[in-house]
């Protein structure tokens, strides 16, 4: 979300993006080289042209403006953030992990018993306020995903049940965060002292919320709730004008001592519906596009980065509690079918993910789910049979009167999504599973699995279609969704050897031993089913050339990460 806590993962809410642009094209030549991730004319910072306005079209909005919350922590706002807030190390195109040289000079461990990081603020980093960035702020977002209530914070004790309401912080994930004893220095030196070993610690801290603004749980709860548009920023751009429903405009933050941006501003558009970009397009409204790779004057690439499509299931329904119905599911599916008939059509390089925490193109992918990438509808019906369901009239099983029928429920509007659930609905009522599409228009649908009560036993879904997006931190981005009383476990599930071969990763130093821990949690995954992996998402990022510098991140950063090199043609 960035930016995001690299400790947690992402809901993607969409496969197509684009940026859009008043400006016309020129006459320039494009020097792209072959297999160069930009998308778009290129040119040295010092030769990019000052003025302009970018456009960004989104299919989704952000629920609120506080990445580090469970009910914001969403890509519709990080592939934002990462232009506002300020992280300690940044995540670079090819996933690298590296500092935050405008917000660090530098950061080290400096012991390993206990395990003891030393930050150093760059003196020149300052919130647009003038406020400068210091400890309190890191000590404050500490306090606030540290998953213990503090009294300098809080208006009462969490489990007092008149406790009141909004003094408990709502965070994505506590992961790392839970296993620091200390955060001191109120300065630009910060000291941060773990009681557990945490491997993954360049994945805190990022993004960093302002202690002065918030100051408080509430302040960080409810402070950016919807309407409530950051005015702070630390980065090189700040949020200016927001319509609700139709768009928010970023411009330069003049305060930033880094890297200034070249552009006037980057208008970001909200819902905007498939069949009207072709048109918009024609129109010179849209210069980068998610979409139209054959328009003239677009060039196009496609990746695959940290993202990946699965369905989940609440296990909280009675019916999907019994494993035997979820591998009927599972071996129902045809998931080489749903690629091809998906996201093949992308990118031939397009296959099934058979692991939830390594994807098809890191070299610590194992795979899990082999057997469950084809469809065995005899399989997945003798093993309902077995559990004891009877195939009624209308040839749908059920067991006790109680009809093997479930909700499907994605992002309504998004083509792709609505097209998988089809394939789906289609795949399972051979095997005798029916199969209802219950989707919600846009982001409004989280609130079915992420409740705002922040209690998962109010979730509203039978079965979930969505994204997760990974981080270069594989072991600590995933506790969070399968572990007990994980700030995104909406699936409920509970398995202790899952919690334990987390632990043992997450603490772990050594590569190879994180690396063979998360397979195992895999294998085990596979074993008990609370989700299914379907693909890998690609990132299909076309740019026309009349906006320069746009340059493909298909990690968390998306692709506005490297908007303040960007600039427009001049006519």
């Amino acid at each position: 979300m960035k930016f995001n806590s690299l400790g947690t993962r992402l809901l993607v809410l969409t496969f197509t993006l684009a940026l859009v642009a008043a400006a016309c094209g020129g006459d320039d030549e494009s020097n792209n080289e072959a297999g160069s991730s930009t998308t778009a004319t290129t040119l040295p910072k010092e030769e990019v042209p000052e003025g302009g306005t970018v456009t960004y079209a989104s299919d989704q909005e952000p629920t609120g403006w506080n990445p580090l919350t469970g009910n914001d922590s969403l890509a519709a706002l990080t592939f934002l953030g990462v232009l506002v807030y300020p992280a300690t190390f940044d995540t670079s195109p090819d996933f690298r992990i590296v500092m935050n040289k405008d917000l660090l000079t530098s950061a080290e461990q400096t012991s390993d018993d206990p395990q003891t990081i030393e930050y150093k603020i760059n003196p020149e980093a300052t919130w647009n306020d003038g406020t400068k960035v210091t400890g309190k702020d890191f000590i404050y977002n500490w306090k606030m995903q540290n998953n213990k209530q503090d009294t300098e914070l809080g208006e009462g004790d969490p489990e007092d049940e008149n406790a009141a309401e909004g003094t408990v912080p709502d965070v994505a994930s506590t992961t790392g965060y839970e296993d620091i004893e200390s955060v001191e220095g109120e300065a630009d030196a910060v000291t941060v002292t773990f009681a557990t070993p945490y491997a993954d610690w360049q994945g805190l801290f990022g993004p960093i919320m302002p202690a002065h603004v918030l100051k408080d749980i509430k302040g960080w709860n409810d402070g950016l709730d919807t309407t409530k548009i950051p005015k702070f920023s630390a980065g090189p751009f700040q949020f200016d004008k927001y319509e609700p429903e139709k768009s928010v405009t970023l411009v330069p933050n003049e305060s930033f001592w880094g890297e200034k941006a070249k552009v006037d501003e980057i208008v970001v558009r909200f819902g905007l519906e498939a069949p009207a970009l072709p048109q918009a397009f024609e129109n010179t409204e849209i210069d980068l596009l998610a979409q139209l790779k054959d328009i003239p004057e677009i060039k196009s690439q496609v990746n695959f980065g940290l993202s990946f499509e699965h369905i989940d299931f609440n296990l909280l329904n009675p019916l999907l509690a019994d494993k035997a119905v979820r591998q009927a599911i599972a071996y129902g599916l045809d998931r080489e079918a749903l690629v091809a008939r998906t996201v093949k059509q992308f990118d031939e390089r397009a296959e099934v993910l058979n692991n939830r925490l390594w994807l098809n193109n890191q070299e610590e992918y194992e795979d899990h789910g082999g057997e469950y990438a084809k469809a065995d509808t005899a399989k997945a019906e003798s093993t309902l049979e077995t559990a004891g369901y009877a195939k009624g009239g209308d040839g749908i099983y059920a067991k006790d009167g109680k009809k093997l029928s479930f909700r499907i429920s994605t992002t309504g509007g998004n083509k792709l999504r609505e097209d998988t659930e089809a394939v789906i609905q289609d795949q399972l009522k051979a095997v005798g599973i029916d199969i209802k599409i219950a989707n919600v228009e846009g982001s409004d649908v989280f609130d079915k699995f992420f409740p705002e009560s922040g209690d998962f036993k109010d979730a509203d879904y039978d079965i979930a279609l969505f994204a997760w997006v990974g981080t270069p931190f594989t072991a600590s981005s995933n506790v969070s969704l399968y572990v007990p009383g994980g700030g995104q476990n909406e699936t409920s599930y509970v398995n202790e050897e899952v919690g334990t071969l987390f632990k043992e990763a997450v603490t772990s130093t050594d590569r190879a031993e994180v690396v063979a821990k998360t397979n195992q949690i895999d294998e085990v995954l596979w074993e008990d089913l609370p989700s299914i992996p379907l693909y890998q998402k690609p990132t299909l990022l076309p740019a026309r050339d009349t906006v320069l510098n746009v340059v493909d991140n298909a990690s968390t950063y998306g692709p506005l990460w490297n908007a303040a090199t960007w600039g427009v043609k001049k006519q």
